[in-house]
């Protein structure tokens, strides 16, 4: 089974890619294979809606989201989306990916292609935010949803962690290992 980590932060060595590496170490003990595709690595052309991929399917761009966040995307048994969070919502790059996405959508809706047929892909969300706002995460779990969505991957669950602002802090938070113990039983 492979399991793809889309990375969406900016930041190296962040705590949101803590997370995400974490979860992704888990999957690889269980005997998966993993992949993470880091957002800000990726050269990408932002959607402009010209309509192509509806209509035919496939996106007018030749970027690194046709050559390598497509084809991981499609290949994938489990997608984890870890991110986080500004201004209540995905940073930009990973956004950007998320957006782009459309192709799919435009695949299994308009066209009525059935590229997924008897897969059984699911989805997880991975964030982080600094604030202890009681919608922190609302945002990002709705966009997550529709992506998961688009993709033909059925939205299993999130862990949100508020409050992280400081550098490092998730190494130590309290319950985190236990979390994604509990996360990847699941699987």
């Amino acid at each position: 089974m492979l399991v793809l980590g889309i990375n969406g932060s900016p930041r190296p060595k962040g705590n949101s890619q803590y997370l995400m590496s974490l979860f992704m170490e888990a999957m690889k003990a269980k005997g998966n294979d993993i992949q993470v595709l880091d957002a800000i690595k990726l050269k990408i052309n932002p959607c402009i809606g010209c309509g192509n991929c509806e209509t035919k399917g496939i996106c007018i761009f030749k970027d690194d989201f046709t050559n390598i966040f497509l084809p991981a995307v499609i290949k994938a048994d489990i997608i984890v989306l870890g991110s986080p969070i500004y201004f209540y919502a995905f940073p930009a790059l990973i956004k950007a990916l998320i957006d782009r996405i459309q192709v799919l959508w435009s695949r299994k809706y308009r066209l009525k292609m059935d590229e997924f047929k008897d897969r059984k892909r699911k989805g997880v969300l991975l964030a982080v935010g600094a604030t202890q706002g009681k919608d922190l995460f609302d945002g990002l779990k709705l966009t997550a949803r529709y992506f998961f969505d688009a993709a033909d991957i059925k939205y299993e669950t999130a862990l949100c962690y508020r409050g992280i602002d400081e550098k490092d802090e998730m190494k130590n938070h309290p319950i985190l290992h236990e979390d994604i113990k509990n996360l990847i039983q699941k699987f």
